[in-house]
Protein backbone atom coordinates (compact mmCIF):
# COMPACT_ATOMS: atom_id res chain seq x y z
CA UNK A 1 0.00 0.00 0.00
CA UNK A 2 2.82 2.43 1.19
CA UNK A 3 4.71 1.76 -2.96
CA UNK A 4 0.91 2.63 -4.13
CA UNK A 5 0.63 5.97 -2.29
CA UNK A 6 4.26 6.85 -3.16
CA UNK A 7 3.22 6.52 -7.35
CA UNK A 8 -0.12 8.05 -6.56
CA UNK A 9 1.75 11.02 -4.94
CA UNK A 10 3.84 11.29 -7.81
CA UNK A 11 1.46 11.02 -9.90
CA UNK A 12 -0.34 13.99 -8.35
CA UNK A 13 3.00 15.78 -8.85
CA UNK A 14 3.32 15.76 -12.32
CA UNK A 15 3.29 19.01 -14.45
CA UNK A 16 0.86 17.69 -17.24
CA UNK A 17 1.38 20.55 -19.56
CA UNK A 18 5.10 19.73 -19.82
CA UNK A 19 4.14 16.50 -21.87
CA UNK A 20 3.98 16.07 -25.10
CA UNK A 21 0.25 14.90 -26.94
CA UNK A 22 2.35 11.07 -27.30
CA UNK A 23 3.10 10.45 -23.70
CA UNK A 24 0.54 12.45 -22.39
CA UNK A 25 -2.18 10.07 -23.81
CA UNK A 26 0.06 7.09 -23.04
CA UNK A 27 -0.11 8.08 -19.62
CA UNK A 28 -4.21 8.57 -19.81
CA UNK A 29 -4.60 5.02 -21.41
CA UNK A 30 -1.69 3.32 -18.44
CA UNK A 31 -4.34 5.06 -15.84
CA UNK A 32 -7.04 3.47 -17.15
CA UNK A 33 -5.53 0.38 -16.88
CA UNK A 34 -4.03 0.93 -13.46
CA UNK A 35 -8.15 2.26 -12.86
CA UNK A 36 -9.14 -0.80 -14.14
CA UNK A 37 -6.65 -3.00 -11.70
CA UNK A 38 -7.58 -1.09 -8.47
CA UNK A 39 -11.39 -1.40 -9.64
CA UNK A 40 -10.79 -5.34 -9.47
CA UNK A 41 -8.92 -5.50 -6.47
CA UNK A 42 -11.76 -3.26 -4.85
CA UNK A 43 -13.79 -5.90 -5.89
CA UNK A 44 -12.05 -8.88 -4.64
CA UNK A 45 -11.23 -7.64 -1.30
CA UNK A 46 -15.24 -6.92 -0.83
CA UNK A 47 -16.18 -10.03 -1.85
CA UNK A 48 -13.51 -11.75 0.93
CA UNK A 49 -15.49 -9.49 3.53
CA UNK A 50 -18.87 -10.40 2.11
CA UNK A 51 -17.82 -13.88 2.44
CA UNK A 52 -16.67 -13.43 5.60
CA UNK A 53 -19.04 -11.32 7.06
CA UNK A 54 -16.94 -8.76 8.53
CA UNK A 55 -19.21 -6.15 8.41
CA UNK A 56 -20.75 -7.32 11.31
CA UNK A 57 -17.81 -5.79 12.85
CA UNK A 58 -19.20 -2.78 12.92
CA UNK A 59 -22.66 -3.28 12.61
CA UNK A 60 -23.35 -3.03 9.35
CA UNK A 61 -26.70 -5.34 8.18
CA UNK A 62 -24.42 -6.08 4.92
CA UNK A 63 -21.62 -5.12 2.64
CA UNK A 64 -23.46 -2.94 0.47
CA UNK A 65 -24.59 -0.88 3.19
CA UNK A 66 -21.11 -1.10 4.78
CA UNK A 67 -19.95 0.37 1.72
CA UNK A 68 -22.80 2.76 1.59
CA UNK A 69 -22.04 4.70 5.41
CA UNK A 70 -18.05 3.95 5.70
CA UNK A 71 -17.42 5.06 2.15
CA UNK A 72 -20.01 6.64 1.28
CA UNK A 73 -20.70 5.26 -2.50
CA UNK A 74 -23.92 5.62 -4.32
CA UNK A 75 -26.76 2.41 -2.96
CA UNK A 76 -26.36 1.48 -6.83
CA UNK A 77 -22.56 1.51 -6.90
CA UNK A 78 -22.48 -0.40 -3.65
CA UNK A 79 -25.07 -2.92 -4.81
CA UNK A 80 -22.70 -3.36 -8.13
CA UNK A 81 -19.25 -4.41 -6.54
CA UNK A 82 -21.03 -7.06 -3.89
CA UNK A 83 -22.73 -8.77 -6.96
CA UNK A 84 -19.91 -8.35 -9.43
CA UNK A 85 -17.71 -9.80 -7.02
CA UNK A 86 -19.99 -12.96 -6.25
CA UNK A 87 -20.31 -13.64 -9.64
CA UNK A 88 -16.54 -13.43 -10.61
CA UNK A 89 -15.73 -16.37 -7.91
CA UNK A 90 -17.65 -18.72 -10.71
CA UNK A 91 -15.52 -16.64 -13.57
CA UNK A 92 -12.15 -17.31 -14.25
CA UNK A 93 -11.59 -15.71 -17.11
CA UNK A 94 -13.53 -12.43 -16.72
CA UNK A 95 -12.24 -12.10 -13.57
CA UNK A 96 -8.42 -12.66 -15.10
CA UNK A 97 -9.10 -10.19 -17.55
CA UNK A 98 -10.08 -7.71 -14.94
CA UNK A 99 -7.79 -8.12 -12.49
CA UNK A 100 -5.24 -7.35 -15.31
CA UNK A 101 -6.72 -4.52 -16.24
CA UNK A 102 -7.92 -5.22 -19.98
CA UNK A 103 -11.36 -4.61 -19.07
CA UNK A 104 -13.32 -2.22 -17.10
CA UNK A 105 -15.74 -2.55 -14.43
CA UNK A 106 -19.07 -1.92 -16.72
CA UNK A 107 -17.77 -4.88 -18.65
CA UNK A 108 -17.38 -6.86 -15.85
CA UNK A 109 -20.72 -6.03 -14.44
CA UNK A 110 -22.49 -6.31 -18.05
CA UNK A 111 -21.21 -9.98 -18.01
CA UNK A 112 -22.13 -10.65 -14.37
CA UNK A 113 -25.58 -9.46 -14.10
CA UNK A 114 -26.28 -11.69 -17.32
CA UNK A 115 -24.43 -15.03 -15.74
CA UNK A 116 -26.91 -15.78 -13.48
CA UNK A 117 -26.98 -19.40 -11.32
CA UNK A 118 -30.03 -20.21 -13.14
CA UNK A 119 -28.83 -19.20 -16.55
CA UNK A 120 -26.09 -21.22 -16.27
CA UNK A 121 -27.01 -24.16 -14.98
CA UNK A 122 -29.70 -24.25 -17.92
CA UNK A 123 -26.49 -23.77 -20.67
CA UNK A 124 -25.00 -26.51 -18.57
CA UNK A 125 -28.13 -28.73 -18.76
CA UNK A 126 -28.11 -28.03 -22.85
CA UNK A 127 -24.25 -29.11 -23.32
CA UNK A 128 -22.67 -25.84 -23.15
CA UNK A 129 -19.60 -25.18 -21.15
CA UNK A 130 -19.47 -22.12 -19.12
CA UNK A 131 -16.28 -22.04 -18.87
CA UNK A 132 -15.88 -21.77 -22.56
CA UNK A 133 -18.72 -19.17 -22.50
CA UNK A 134 -16.87 -17.14 -19.58
CA UNK A 135 -13.43 -17.12 -21.79
CA UNK A 136 -15.87 -16.22 -25.02
CA UNK A 137 -17.18 -13.09 -22.77
CA UNK A 138 -13.68 -11.69 -21.29
CA UNK A 139 -12.48 -11.90 -25.38
CA UNK A 140 -15.48 -9.98 -26.19
CA UNK A 141 -14.97 -7.35 -23.21
CA UNK A 142 -11.67 -7.07 -24.51
CA UNK A 143 -12.09 -6.37 -27.86
CA UNK A 144 -15.07 -3.93 -27.48
CA UNK A 145 -17.08 -1.82 -25.51
CA UNK A 146 -19.46 -2.36 -22.96
CA UNK A 147 -22.67 -1.89 -25.13
CA UNK A 148 -21.08 -3.89 -27.57
CA UNK A 149 -19.94 -6.34 -24.82
CA UNK A 150 -23.85 -5.95 -23.62
CA UNK A 151 -25.09 -6.80 -27.15
CA UNK A 152 -23.55 -10.03 -27.46
CA UNK A 153 -23.86 -11.34 -23.66
CA UNK A 154 -27.79 -10.36 -24.92
CA UNK A 155 -27.30 -13.11 -27.96
CA UNK A 156 -25.85 -15.61 -25.65
CA UNK A 157 -29.07 -15.06 -22.80
CA UNK A 158 -31.08 -15.49 -26.15
CA UNK A 159 -29.73 -18.82 -26.92
CA UNK A 160 -29.58 -20.60 -23.49
CA UNK A 161 -32.85 -19.34 -22.11
CA UNK A 162 -35.31 -18.20 -24.49
CA UNK A 163 -38.33 -17.34 -22.05
CA UNK A 164 -35.66 -15.24 -20.48
CA UNK A 165 -37.57 -12.14 -22.50
CA UNK A 166 -40.88 -13.51 -21.14
CA UNK A 167 -39.58 -13.76 -17.45
CA UNK A 168 -38.17 -10.42 -17.76
CA UNK A 169 -42.02 -9.13 -18.82
CA UNK A 170 -43.99 -11.24 -16.10
CA UNK A 171 -41.65 -9.48 -13.45
CA UNK A 172 -43.48 -7.39 -11.56
CA UNK A 173 -40.76 -5.09 -9.71
CA UNK A 174 -40.41 -1.81 -9.41
CA UNK A 175 -37.36 0.28 -8.36
CA UNK A 176 -37.32 4.05 -7.17
CA UNK A 177 -34.53 5.91 -6.17
CA UNK A 178 -34.10 9.37 -4.85
CA UNK A 179 -30.75 10.80 -4.35
CA UNK A 180 -30.06 14.42 -3.09
CA UNK A 181 -27.28 15.95 -5.14
CA UNK A 182 -24.50 18.34 -4.19
CA UNK A 183 -25.96 21.05 -6.62
CA UNK A 184 -29.47 21.43 -4.55
CA UNK A 185 -31.37 19.16 -6.91
CA UNK A 186 -33.06 16.16 -6.06
CA UNK A 187 -32.22 13.06 -8.84
CA UNK A 188 -34.68 10.32 -9.74
CA UNK A 189 -34.44 6.64 -11.21
CA UNK A 190 -35.56 4.05 -11.56
CA UNK A 191 -37.80 1.59 -13.80
CA UNK A 192 -41.45 0.31 -13.71
CA UNK A 193 -43.12 -3.07 -15.27
CA UNK A 194 -45.41 -2.75 -17.80
CA UNK A 195 -48.76 -2.13 -16.09
CA UNK A 196 -47.54 -0.26 -13.51
CA UNK A 197 -45.54 2.29 -15.96
CA UNK A 198 -48.93 2.39 -17.59
CA UNK A 199 -50.64 3.54 -14.58
CA UNK A 200 -48.23 6.43 -13.70
CA UNK A 201 -48.44 8.20 -17.51
CA UNK A 202 -51.90 7.61 -17.09
CA UNK A 203 -51.76 9.27 -13.94
CA UNK A 204 -49.49 12.07 -14.94
CA UNK A 205 -50.99 12.60 -18.78
CA UNK A 206 -54.23 13.49 -17.01
CA UNK A 207 -52.73 16.14 -14.41
CA UNK A 208 -50.47 17.57 -17.76
CA UNK A 209 -53.60 17.22 -20.28
CA UNK A 210 -55.50 19.04 -17.34
CA UNK A 211 -53.09 22.03 -16.85
CA UNK A 212 -52.00 23.90 -19.98
CA UNK A 213 -52.52 27.78 -19.37
CA UNK A 214 -51.99 30.02 -22.36
CA UNK A 215 -48.20 30.72 -23.44
CA UNK A 216 -46.94 27.95 -21.45
CA UNK A 217 -43.26 26.96 -22.64
CA UNK A 218 -42.38 24.17 -20.69
CA UNK A 219 -41.47 21.13 -22.54
CA UNK A 220 -43.24 18.03 -22.08
CA UNK A 221 -40.13 16.38 -19.57
CA UNK A 222 -40.92 19.73 -17.09
CA UNK A 223 -44.59 19.35 -17.35
CA UNK A 224 -44.40 15.90 -16.52
CA UNK A 225 -42.22 16.74 -13.95
CA UNK A 226 -44.96 19.02 -12.31
CA UNK A 227 -47.19 16.80 -12.79
CA UNK A 228 -45.60 14.42 -10.35
CA UNK A 229 -45.13 16.93 -7.70
CA UNK A 230 -48.75 17.56 -8.09
CA UNK A 231 -49.52 14.14 -7.47
CA UNK A 232 -47.57 13.88 -4.29
CA UNK A 233 -48.48 17.97 -3.03
CA UNK A 234 -52.46 15.94 -3.16
CA UNK A 235 -51.75 12.89 -1.58
CA UNK A 236 -50.32 14.77 1.67
CA UNK A 237 -53.01 17.35 1.35
CA UNK A 238 -55.53 14.91 1.17
CA UNK A 239 -54.70 13.42 4.27
CA UNK A 240 -55.30 9.76 3.20
CA UNK A 241 -51.42 8.82 3.33
CA UNK A 242 -50.93 6.14 6.18
CA UNK A 243 -49.28 7.89 9.51
CA UNK A 244 -45.62 8.07 9.96
CA UNK A 245 -44.68 7.57 13.64
CA UNK A 246 -48.08 8.48 15.01
CA UNK A 247 -47.92 11.48 12.90
CA UNK A 248 -49.83 12.63 9.79
CA UNK A 249 -47.36 12.53 6.77
CA UNK A 250 -45.69 16.16 6.05
CA UNK A 251 -43.15 17.74 4.65
CA UNK A 252 -40.79 19.09 7.40
CA UNK A 253 -39.06 22.87 7.15
CA UNK A 254 -36.38 24.03 9.80
CA UNK A 255 -35.58 27.63 9.88
CA UNK A 256 -34.34 29.63 12.56
CA UNK A 257 -37.32 31.84 13.48
CA UNK A 258 -35.00 35.27 12.75
CA UNK A 259 -34.67 33.87 9.71
CA UNK A 260 -37.81 33.50 8.98
CA UNK A 261 -39.02 36.71 9.76
CA UNK A 262 -35.75 38.19 8.04
CA UNK A 263 -36.28 40.90 4.94
CA UNK A 264 -35.72 39.31 1.05
CA UNK A 265 -32.24 39.62 0.84
CA UNK A 266 -30.84 40.23 4.34
CA UNK A 267 -26.70 39.25 4.47
CA UNK A 268 -25.87 36.88 7.22
CA UNK A 269 -29.30 35.30 7.27
CA UNK A 270 -29.01 31.01 7.01
CA UNK A 271 -31.22 29.33 5.20
CA UNK A 272 -33.75 26.57 6.12
CA UNK A 273 -33.18 22.40 5.91
CA UNK A 274 -35.19 20.04 4.30
CA UNK A 275 -36.23 16.94 6.29
CA UNK A 276 -34.53 14.92 3.48
CA UNK A 277 -33.63 16.99 0.73
CA UNK A 278 -31.20 19.13 2.82
CA UNK A 279 -30.32 23.06 2.81
CA UNK A 280 -32.57 25.51 0.98
CA UNK A 281 -32.50 29.31 1.04
CA UNK A 282 -34.31 31.39 3.53
CA UNK A 283 -36.87 32.68 0.75
CA UNK A 284 -37.65 29.20 0.05
CA UNK A 285 -38.30 28.29 3.23
CA UNK A 286 -40.76 31.40 3.55
CA UNK A 287 -42.62 30.10 0.82
CA UNK A 288 -43.13 26.90 2.14
CA UNK A 289 -44.18 28.41 5.32
CA UNK A 290 -46.78 30.51 3.50
CA UNK A 291 -49.44 27.85 3.50
CA UNK A 292 -48.11 25.46 7.08
CA UNK A 293 -48.29 24.54 10.49
CA UNK A 294 -45.42 26.14 12.31
CA UNK A 295 -44.39 24.02 14.93
CA UNK A 296 -41.45 26.32 17.56
CA UNK A 297 -38.61 24.18 19.15
CA UNK A 298 -37.01 26.57 21.40
CA UNK A 299 -33.09 26.36 21.49
CA UNK A 300 -30.21 26.85 23.90
CA UNK A 301 -27.23 29.14 23.41
CA UNK A 302 -25.23 26.45 21.71
CA UNK A 303 -28.45 25.64 19.23
CA UNK A 304 -29.61 22.74 20.19
CA UNK A 305 -33.09 22.07 21.37
CA UNK A 306 -33.99 22.57 24.75
CA UNK A 307 -36.14 19.49 27.07
CA UNK A 308 -39.68 19.51 26.21
CA UNK A 309 -39.64 19.39 30.35
CA UNK A 310 -42.16 16.51 30.86
CA UNK A 311 -40.47 13.67 32.64
CA UNK A 312 -42.34 10.26 31.13
CA UNK A 313 -41.26 7.26 29.25
CA UNK A 314 -43.14 7.73 26.09
CA UNK A 315 -41.08 10.41 23.66
CA UNK A 316 -43.72 13.33 22.82
CA UNK A 317 -44.31 14.73 19.32
CA UNK A 318 -42.59 17.71 20.80
CA UNK A 319 -39.56 15.69 21.71
CA UNK A 320 -39.62 13.89 18.77
CA UNK A 321 -39.32 17.11 16.35
CA UNK A 322 -36.73 18.68 18.74
CA UNK A 323 -34.81 14.91 18.23
CA UNK A 324 -35.25 14.95 14.59
CA UNK A 325 -33.96 18.57 14.15
CA UNK A 326 -31.10 17.96 16.02
CA UNK A 327 -29.90 14.83 14.69
CA UNK A 328 -31.38 14.62 11.25
CA UNK A 329 -31.11 11.23 10.78
CA UNK A 330 -29.97 7.55 12.61
CA UNK A 331 -26.89 8.85 14.46
CA UNK A 332 -25.15 5.37 14.30
CA UNK A 333 -22.02 5.23 12.46
CA UNK A 334 -22.07 5.09 8.64
CA UNK A 335 -25.93 5.08 8.91
CA UNK A 336 -27.89 7.89 7.23
CA UNK A 337 -31.66 6.23 7.31
CA UNK A 338 -34.08 9.27 7.67
CA UNK A 339 -36.21 10.11 10.74
CA UNK A 340 -39.25 8.50 9.27
CA UNK A 341 -37.12 5.22 9.53
CA UNK A 342 -36.16 5.84 13.14
CA UNK A 343 -37.15 5.58 16.90
CA UNK A 344 -35.60 7.61 19.81
CA UNK A 345 -33.45 6.06 21.81
CA UNK A 346 -32.87 6.58 25.55
CA UNK A 347 -29.14 6.59 25.84
CA UNK A 348 -28.88 6.13 29.25
CA UNK A 349 -32.49 3.44 29.56
CA UNK A 350 -34.93 4.93 31.41
CA UNK A 351 -35.13 2.12 33.34
CA UNK A 352 -31.73 3.30 34.86
CA UNK A 353 -32.39 6.67 35.80
CA UNK A 354 -32.08 7.98 32.42
CA UNK A 355 -34.87 10.78 31.86
CA UNK A 356 -37.33 11.16 28.38
CA UNK A 357 -35.73 14.27 27.10
CA UNK A 358 -33.99 15.42 23.97
CA UNK A 359 -30.23 15.14 25.43
CA UNK A 360 -30.59 11.57 26.65
CA UNK A 361 -32.45 10.96 23.34
CA UNK A 362 -31.18 9.46 19.77
CA UNK A 363 -32.48 8.78 16.56
CA UNK A 364 -32.21 5.30 15.61
CA UNK A 365 -33.34 2.97 12.79
CA UNK A 366 -34.87 0.04 13.68
CA UNK A 367 -31.93 -2.22 13.05
CA UNK A 368 -29.31 -0.24 14.90
CA UNK A 369 -31.90 0.20 17.75
CA UNK A 370 -31.50 -3.10 17.96
CA UNK A 371 -27.78 -3.43 17.49
CA UNK A 372 -27.88 -0.80 20.79
CA UNK A 373 -30.07 -2.93 22.72
CA UNK A 374 -29.75 -6.63 21.92
CA UNK A 375 -26.32 -6.44 19.92
CA UNK A 376 -23.91 -4.38 22.53
CA UNK A 377 -23.67 -1.62 20.55
CA UNK A 378 -23.89 1.64 21.98
CA UNK A 379 -23.85 5.24 21.05
CA UNK A 380 -22.99 8.53 22.71
CA UNK A 381 -23.08 12.75 22.26
CA UNK A 382 -20.18 14.66 22.76
CA UNK A 383 -21.68 17.39 24.68
CA UNK A 384 -19.20 20.08 23.51
CA UNK A 385 -18.85 19.31 19.61
CA UNK A 386 -21.86 17.47 19.24
CA UNK A 387 -20.69 14.76 17.28
CA UNK A 388 -21.89 11.21 17.72
CA UNK A 389 -19.71 8.47 18.47
CA UNK A 390 -21.10 4.80 18.02
CA UNK A 391 -18.91 2.17 19.95
CA UNK A 392 -18.76 -1.63 19.25
CA UNK A 393 -19.20 -4.21 22.08
CA UNK A 394 -15.88 -4.56 23.25
CA UNK A 395 -15.18 -0.44 23.94
CA UNK A 396 -13.60 0.60 20.86
CA UNK A 397 -15.11 3.14 18.21
CA UNK A 398 -16.23 2.24 14.70
CA UNK A 399 -14.64 4.93 12.53
CA UNK A 400 -15.56 5.57 9.44
CA UNK A 401 -12.20 4.56 7.06
CA UNK A 402 -11.64 7.10 4.31
CA UNK A 403 -10.85 9.93 6.47
CA UNK A 404 -7.51 8.40 7.86
CA UNK A 405 -6.59 6.64 4.42
CA UNK A 406 -4.14 8.09 2.41
CA UNK A 407 -4.07 6.24 -1.20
Amino acid sequence: MSELRSALDGLAALDLDELADGPLLELVGELVCAANRVAAALTTAVRAADRREAHRRDGAVSMRAWLRGQCRLAPSDAAAIVSTGRRLAGMPATAAAFAAGEITAAHARVITRAMTPRRVAKAAAAGIDPAVTDRILAELARRTGPGATAAGVARWVAGVDPDGTLDDAADPRRRLSLAAGTDGRVHLRGELDAVGGEFVRTALTALVNGDRPAGDRRGHAERQADALVALARGALDGGALPAVRGERAHVRVTIDWQALCAARGTPGVAGGELGWAGPINPETARRLACDAQVVRIITGPDGLPLDVGRAQRTVTAAIRRAVEARDGHCVFAGCDAPPEWCDVHHVIHWAFGGPTSCDNGALLCERHHTACHEGGFSVSRDPRTSTWHTRRPDGSEVRPPLPHLRI
